[in-house]
């Protein structure tokens, strides 16, 4: 039976190679009689389908009755360039003419339908459309292609339907557009044939024709009743004259019949046509309009994101003023104990230079500072005692961890989410031991009540002891950005993805706070006391650093020592090879630097160095992936969501072991009681929410809560309700120092003024939410930067307004006290339309003033932003332009100027 199938085949393609031999140009023509139709198909069901999951995404996003007024005229950009389309897609006779409209008109069919497929599969996994204006600064690294290759199954499958429906429908889409546009271009025939006879004389009057040449053609009453009145070719336009009943009629036919019949059609394809523009024309100029009605191909050229403001705050009430013209920057403090060779870090404070400029939290009009409230009673009376120590510091920032699963609570919403896939909504016992055992190192960690019951004592003890936050936020929900606001305890840069390496950071970050202390002239590595040793830092992580240029940001933030993926693999590295297999597109997992962290901890205590370790965990990023793929079962239902909701709970497990694990390593290398283990989110993930399995332009307040514990066994379990931010970190870091008195008598000077330059707050403090009149602002800076930025107030933290920095996306409020899973967002387009709802909704004029001031006080804070990074928009175009600069050296005084 095969061998019949593949000799009919054989034959088949045989014959269609032998009639192309004999007769090429009919070939030709046969080939671009089928695909003019078939391409313009695909472009059409490409362009609408686009335009249809455009508006479904933004459907709750403007008020319904301006929705259903300019709803139609959305359409206007795609139906203009269908028409050019369908005008490419005709018979020529001129086989020449016809290849050059096949090239045409088949490469743009295809990269439609690709954008569509492409932005369809997007959103399905991610929940958010493509921003192609980002997509355009995409980079090309390894890493970036293998994370846009996770979405290529779900691409190849949309492309596949929409060429296969295409295949089917294309003659009746070709046909029904060509009978459309006879009856646009019926009017015109109409007119045409009235003028002629009128027009004809006077043609031949000032541009008379030879005998010859009027010999040669037929007479012009016959040309004329030829083209208007024949219809015996239906191959092209004449198609849909048919399906429409619009076909013209032969002179055979009555005069009346010919007059008559096809009237109504017509009467109702130019009537809805004519509303159509009607309506367009009519439409106001809005920003959100042209967004709404940009179509697929153009989304690439149009930015939409060029504004006077960075925030558009109009209809802000005029009383928010109090912020104009200040800045917050100014001549950087004099120290006696500052070198005249300022450090890394520390450039501000080159003397060389009057103009450089410094953040200075005296002058910040939002800052509130609390370094003059005592230390809480409980840590006071722990640090009094003089037994806590801190020699070694270790930061780990934890991937996609969700504040709400560090530890999983039983009753809560993620435990109720997993109950719901089971029958009758009852988890299995045996399942449920799983989950009591799956954050068991969490719950040591931050002593947040679980609700599970553990008969065994497997940490000896209830609590490990420290700071627990249980409120707290990101810095950024893009990771590299993160780690800029938790390392150095300053906001990220608000522009897309990692440029932080390119600007200027306006703060040290730790391991240059670290060097600087190092540098204090009571430093030596010779003495046994541990607060004089000099500093060692290093950045470790089991994948790769070379996704948006991070190998450039990690020397940026001053780490000279790192293990990554790139280290650990080459033939030279001290416990190559590595003995586990990749668990993602990333790279390894963590316990491949098991033996670094070991030797790390030596070397430190061998060369009596303070070690400042940090470790970017990954096994909990998409595709959650674990060594031997050991999942175990969680959830009740594996379809869609569920199955990567299984994935992740696995991948949390995982991590949650290595904790554990980490702390053994300390026990055993005798310096847990010595060590500050610091644990911080980089961002959360609203997979158990929405099915998001990336913050990626996702503004749920999943993607944005996470953990943050700063844990010593010596210190008390103490929990701060109080809502807190990452770039807090650092000045408690700092101030945990001081307060334990693990520094030397002159680092302890060179620490207490460092500390003093940080925006956030000490967490071992008291936190001041309001002062004078001020309240204390988290801006949150969205994945990938440019686009979106969350703001809260810890005075009011149950208020959290998204705002928009381009045109292109929402403004969002939601009330978490009411709706803490975000069931019910309001979103729309401009801030008047936002406000609008919220009064419909609260009538309450103080959520109102609320809403307005943290409008206003964003805006001043972007553009200070910008300034405190050195950063301009328009910078990127304008250095296309200039020359590169001949004197490197040069540059950070220009940049500062």
């Amino acid at each position: 039976m095969t061998m019949k199938v593949v000799h009919a085949v054989h034959a088949y393609l045989s014959h269609g190679i032998r009639r192309v031999r004999l007769s090429p140009g009919e070939t030709l023509d046969a080939v671009w009689d089928f695909a003019r139709r078939y391409f313009f198909t695909l472009a059409v069901l490409s362009l609408f389908s686009a335009k249809l999951l455009h508006l479904y995404a933004h459907i709750y996003s403007l008020p319904l009755p301006r929705l259903f007024l300019w709803g139609l005229t959305f359409f206007f950009q795609d139906v203009m360039l269908l028409l050019l389309f369908r005008i490419l897609a005709q018979k020529v006779a001129w086989r020449p003419g016809a290849a050059l409209l096949a090239i045409l008109v088949i490469p743009s069919s295809l990269i439609v339908s690709f954008m569509a497929a492409a932005n369809t599969s997007f959103y399905v996994f991610t929940g958010a459309e493509i921003h192609w204006r980002q997509a355009k600064s995409f980079n090309g690294d390894a890493a970036a292609i293998h994370t846009l290759l996770t979405g290529l199954t779900g691409f190849l499958i949309v492309e596949a339907i929409l060429l296969t429906i295409s295949l089917f429908a294309a003659h009746s889409i070709h046909a029904i557009s060509g009978g459309i546009l006879h009856v646009w271009a019926w009017p015109v025939r109409w007119l045409f044939g009235r003028l002629r006879p009128h027009v004809e004389p006077l043609v031949q009057r000032f541009w008379p024709r030879s005998k010859s040449s009027v010999a040669d053609l037929p007479d012009p009453r016959i040309y004329e009743q030829i083209a208007m009145d024949d219809n015996d070719d239906l191959s092209d336009n004449e198609e849909g004259d048919h399906l429409l009943n619009t076909a013209r009629l032969p002179n055979r036919l009555p005069a009346s019949k010919r007059v008559t019949d096809g009237v109504p059609q017509r009467a109702l394809v130019l009537g809805l046509f004519s509303l159509f523009l009607l309506l367009r024309f009519m439409r106001p100029w809005d920003p959100v309009y042209m967004y709404m009605s940009t179509t697929l191909p153009l989304t690439t050229i149009i930015e939409g994101a060029e504004r006077q403001s960075p925030v558009d705050t109009a209809g802000t009430p005029s009383r928010f003023e109090y912020l104009d013209r200040i800045t917050a920057l100014g001549p950087a403090p004099q120290w006696t104990w500052m070198s005249k060779e300022p450090l890394e870090g520390f450039e501000d404070w080159d003397q060389s230079d009057p103009l450089a400029l410094h953040y200075d939290p005296h002058g910040d009009p939002l800052h509130i500072s609390n370094l003059d409230k005592p230390v809480l009673q409980e840590i006071h009376n722990a640090l009094a005692s003089g037994d806590v120590k801190i020699k070694h510091v270790v930061f780990l920032k934890l991937e996609s961890a969700r504040a709400d699963i560090f530890p999983l609570q039983k009753d809560s919403f993620m435990y109720k989410r997993i109950a719901e896939t089971w029958k009758n909504k009852t988890i299995p016992q045996e399942v449920v031991e799983r989950l009591a055992n799956l954050t068991r190192t969490a719950e040591f960690l931050t002593n947040f009540p679980t609700g599970f019951e553990h008969d065994d004592t497997r940490f000896g003890r209830k609590a490990y002891g420290g700071i627990s936050a249980k409120d707290a936020i990101t810095s950024s929900t893009y990771t590299l950005k993160s780690l800029t606001g938790s390392f150095c305890g300053v906001t990220p840069l608000v522009a897309d993805f990692n440029r932080e390496f390119e600007h200027h950071i306006y703060q040290p970050c730790l391991p240059q706070v670290f060097d600087t202390l190092s540098q204090q002239p009571d430093i030596n590595s010779e003495t046994d006391d541990f607060t004089k040793w000099p500093w060692h830092s290093t950045f470790m992580m089991s994948v790769t650093e070379m996704y948006d240029n991070q190998f450039k940001l990690t020397p940026h933030l001053g780490f000279r020592d790192k293990q990554t993926k790139e280290t650990i693999i080459k033939p030279d590295a001290k416990h190559f090879p590595v003995k586990s297999a990749e668990v993602n597109y990333y790279g390894y997992p963590e316990t491949e630097l098991r033996e670094y962290i070991r030797d790390a901890i030596d070397d430190a205590e061998r060369d009596h160095q303070r070690l400042f370790l940090t470790h970017l965990t990954s096994t909990t990023h998409h595709p959650w992936g674990i060594p031997n793929d050991a999942f175990e079962e969680m959830m009740g239902a594996k379809s869609g969501a569920n199955g990567d909701m299984n994935r992740y709970l696995n991948s949390v497990g995982y991590v949650d072991d290595w904790l554990s694990e980490l702390i053994d390593i300390l026990e055993e290398k005798g310096v847990a009681n010595e060590t500050l283990f610091v644990m911080a989110g980089d961002h959360g993930l609203s997979l158990p929410n929405d099915g998001g399995i990336t913050p990626y332009d996702n503004p749920h307040v999943g993607s944005f809560k996470v953990p943050i514990v700063i844990a010593h066994p010596l210190l008390p379990p103490v929990q701060i309700d109080t809502p807190v931010i990452s770039t807090q970190i650092v000045p408690t870091i700092i101030d945990l120092l001081i307060e334990s008195a693990s520094l030397s008598q002159d680092s302890t000077r060179a620490a207490r003024d460092i500390r003093s330059l940080y925006e956030g707050q000490s967490m071992i403090r008291p936190q001041v939410v309001k002062q004078d009149g001020r309240e204390a602002w988290h801006f949150t800076v969205m994945n990938t930067g440019g686009s979106w930025l969350s703001v809260r107030s810890a005075a009011r933290p149950e208020f959290r307004l998204v705002i928009p920095l381009v045109n292109d996306v929402e403004w969002r409020f939601t009330d978490v006290s009411k709706d803490p899973n975000e069931l019910s967002p309001i979103e729309r387009f401009s801030l008047a339309d936002l406000a609008s709802a919220v009064q419909d909704e609260y009538e309450d004029e103080e959520i109102m003033n609320w809403l307005y001031h943290a409008a206003y006080v964003t805006n001043w804070w972007v553009l200070e932003n910008w300034d405190r990074w050195r950063f301009s928009p328009k910078a990127k175009d304008e250095a296309k332009e200039e020359p590169p600069k001949e004197e490197p050296k040069e540059e950070p005084k220009e940049d500062k100027t």
